[in-house]
């Protein structure tokens, strides 16, 4: 299973390689490419029969008279999505040099504020750093994104140091902010994160499921005395290699056990291996929100239905499908579903989603302050059931 979910925002780095000159020529064998690899390797025969010939009937003129590259992407990201499936996407050169400088940790140029798309293609700030120029401007958590220096959202802008841009903002009740921002370096929050509460509880965060990251969880568990309770934030968590998943879970599991039904020609079954004695087998949440996909909702799906653990916070993304990736003539990439997933119990959740045992979403105030009433509500989960152990 690959990642899916990006979270686009204005903070992207220096591009080290050189992105190839777009050209009509190079696209066509691009979206030529991206046709026959979907066609040839997508998991649901129904639909890359004659509808995909049509599909690229449609869309092929249009991609190729695209003016740019941006432009051209969206024309095949069109056609790809008309397959509604999750794990079928393309993503363009610059985009990927942007994504290895992220996942290297790199300091990159922001104004400070991350956004995301909503459900209705409106881009929202998710986060505003402290000590910003985002936050002194005054640059609100729910403030919708309209248009950078006058011009639609273009998520490969890459703002330079002390760039200034003005940067046109909404609020919830429909007020213009235009601000003028000034850009500044700006350090990359770890994809990492483990902190003892009070309690002795650890809360482990993980924005992936990457290599190396079973190991520094096994690692985390063990350093120190044995935790009380576990919490495992999957809220940015949107997916990642399916071994390392798999390791992963079987950190909280002794015994070996179904991880997800691979539903390919034939059904197979993908099993996690249980760490015995060495397994984690206190008290368990798992929490989850929207931007939780793939992998992570396959976890959390695991948790639930086994009784492992508890689910909390908003329904997830609904994007369990597995893929490979596929690289394109001008540098981009492809994923391609090659297999449908379904929980161990047999629970499809691609375009649907995992609604969580205890669902909780926050505020727009609670954002604001701060506040985060899922953490504080499975620390109350956690907490008792420790208590009942004990009993």
């Amino acid at each position: 299973m690959k990642k899916l979910v990006a979270s686009f925002a204005l903070v992207v780095a220096p591009l080290k390689a050189a992105v190839p000159a777009y050209t009509p020529a190079l696209e066509a064998r691009v979206f030529d490419r991206a046709w026959t690899l979907v066609s040839k390797h997508y998991w649901d025969r129904a639909k890359t029969g004659d509808p995909w010939v049509d599909a690229r009937d449609h869309f092929r003129p249009i991609a190729l008279q695209a003016p740019d590259r941006p432009a051209f992407y969206t024309v095949l990201g069109e056609m790809l999505a008309s397959l509604g499936d999750s794990h079928v996407y393309a993503i363009d050169p610059v985009q990927i040099a942007i994504g290895k400088a992220r996942d290297a940790g790199r300091a990159a140029e922001g104004f400070g504020f991350t956004m995301l798309p909503d459900d209705d293609g409106r881009w929202l700030v998710t986060h505003v750093a402290s000590g910003s120029s985002a936050a002194k401007a005054g640059v609100q958590i729910g403030w919708e994104v309209k248009a950078v220096n006058g011009k639609p959202i273009d998520i490969d802008y890459q703002p330079i140091q002390d760039e200034a841009a003005t940067i046109d903002f909404s609020d919830e009740n429909g007020a213009d902010h235009p601000l003028r921002l000034i850009a500044a370096i700006e350090d990359p929050e770890p994809v990492r994160r483990a902190v003892r509460l009070a309690g002795n509880v650890l809360l482990v965060a993980l924005d992936g499921f990457d290599s190396g990251d079973d190991k520094w969880l096994a690692h985390t568990l063990e350093d120190g005395p044995p935790p009380s309770a576990v919490i495992l934030d999957l809220r940015d968590n949107d997916g990642g290699d399916a071994d390392v998943i798999a390791k992963v879970a079987g950190l909280f599991f002794a015994q070996d056990r179904p991880l997800v039904r691979r539903i390919e020609r034939k059904e197979n079954v993908q099993k996690l291996h249980g760490t015995g004695s060495r397994a984690y087998s206190g008290p368990l949440a798992v929490l989850v929100g929207p931007i939780s996909a793939s992998g992570a909702e396959a976890l959390a799906a695991l948790v639930d239905e086994s009784g492992r653990g508890i689910t909390i916070g908003e329904r997830t993304a609904g994007a369990l499908t597995g893929a490979s990736e596929y690289r394109l003539p001008d540098g981009g990439q492809l994923s391609v579903a090659e297999f449908d997933i379904r929980t161990p119990a047999g629970k499809r959740l691609e375009g649907v989603g995992l609604e969580p045992r205890i669902p909780i979403k926050p505020t727009l105030a609670d954002r604001r302050a701060g506040r985060d009433p899922v953490l504080d509500r499975a620390l109350l989960v956690v907490r008792s059931r420790r208590l009942a152990s004990r009993r």
